[in-house]
C-alpha cells in the first residue's frame, strides 16, 4: 500500500492531469454546442470591422475633399488680390474666410476637424515664411508689395479658422511673418484684448506691417469701437505720431489715411449709453 506522502503526490498529479484535460474539453464542448451562435458572433464582428474600415475611408476622403476646397479658396484669394489703398477688406476674402470656417465645422468627426485645424495652422506658418522670404529677396517696390498683398489675401481666407492660434502667433518674438498672421486674424475678428498689442506694432515692425495693422485698427473701430473708444483713440493717435515721424523713409500715405479715417470714425461714432 502507498504511504500517506505517496498518496498525496498521486492525488496532486491526478488533479493536474484533470486540469489539463478539463479546459480543452470544456472549450470543445462549447464550440460543438454553440457553433451556430459563435458563427453569428464572428460574422457580426467581421461586418463591424468592414463597416469601421469603410467609415474610416469615407472620413479620409471627406477630409481630403475639404482640404482641397480650402486650398482652392486660398489660391483664389491670391489670384484676385489687389493693391490695398483703403481700409476696406475685399468682400471676396471675408466670404472665403467664412466658407473655410464652415467647411471645417461641417466635419462631424472631431479628430478630422482637429487635423484640418492643425493644417490651417501649418498653412498660416508657411505663409508667414513666404512673406519673410519675399521681403528679404525682392527689391522694394510695387512688385514686392503686390506679392506680399497676395500673401495677406491668402492669410485672410484662413483667418477665422486660425483664430485659435491668435495668442501663439501674436507672441512670436522671432518671426515678423507669424506676427503678421495675428494681425490678419484681427482684421477679420477684432479683439479688444489685442488693441494695445496692435499699437505696439508701430514701434517694432516694418512699413508693410504698419499698413496691415492700421487696417486691423480700423476694423476694431467699426466692430468694437463704441465699447473701447478711449483705448482705441489713444492707440490710434500714438500710431499716427509714429508714422508722421518715421525716419527710415517718407511716411506712408496709405497708412496715414487709414489711421486718420479710423480716428474720424471713432469721433463720430455714437457714444455707448
Amino acid at each position: 500500500m502507498l504511504d500517506g506522502a505517496a498518496q498525496e503526490s498521486t492525488l496532486s498529479e491526478l488533479i493536474k492531469l484533470l486540469a489539463v484535460i478539463v479546459w480543452p474539453a470544456t472549450l470543445l464542448i462549447c464550440v460543438l454546442t454553440q457553433r451556430q451562435r459563435i458563427s453569428r458572433i464572428l460574422s457580426a464582428l467581421t461586418l463591424l470591422a468592414e463597416s469601421a474600415n469603410k467609415i474610416k475611408i469615407w472620413q479620409v476622403e471627406v477630409e481630403k475633399t475639404v482640404q482641397n476646397s480650402i486650398d482652392n479658396e486660398v489660391e483664389k484669394a491670391a489670384a484676385q488680390a489687389l493693391p490695398h489703398r483703403t481700409s476696406e477688406i475685399p468682400k471676396n476674402e471675408t466670404l472665403a474666410a467664412a466658407r473655410v470656417e464652415t467647411l471645417i465645422a461641417s466635419i462631424p468627426n472631431q479628430p478630422a476637424r482637429e487635423n484640418l485645424t492643425e493644417s490651417v495652422r501649418q498653412k498660416m506658418l508657411s505663409l508667414a515664411q513666404e512673406y519673410e522670404t519675399t521681403r528679404a529677396t525682392m527689391p522694394s517696390g510695387k512688385d514686392r508689395t503686390g506679392t506680399m498683398n497676395a500673401v495677406v489675401a491668402r492669410m485672410r481666407t484662413l483667418a477665422i479658422a486660425a483664430k485659435p492660434f491668435l495668442k501663439e502667433f501674436s507672441e512670436s518674438r522671432t518671426s515678423a511673418g507669424t506676427r503678421l498672421c495675428a494681425i490678419v486674424i484681427l482684421q477679420i475678428s477684432p479683439d479688444r484684448r489685442y488693441i494695445e498689442w496692435l499699437g505696439q506694432r508701430f514701434h517694432e515692425e516694418m512699413p508693410f506691417i504698419f499698413y496691415q495693422t492700421s487696417v486691423a485698427l480700423m476694423q476694431a473701430v467699426r466692430d468694437i469701437g463704441v465699447q473701447n473708444r478711449d483705448q482705441l483713440s489713444r492707440v490710434i493717435a500714438d500710431a499716427i505720431g509714429v508714422i508722421e515721424s518715421y525716419r527710415e523713409g517718407a511716411p506712408d500715405r496709405n497708412t496715414l489715411n487709414v489711421l486718420r479715417g479710423a480716428q474720424k470714425a471713432l469721433e463720430i461714432a455714437p457714444h455707448d449709453e
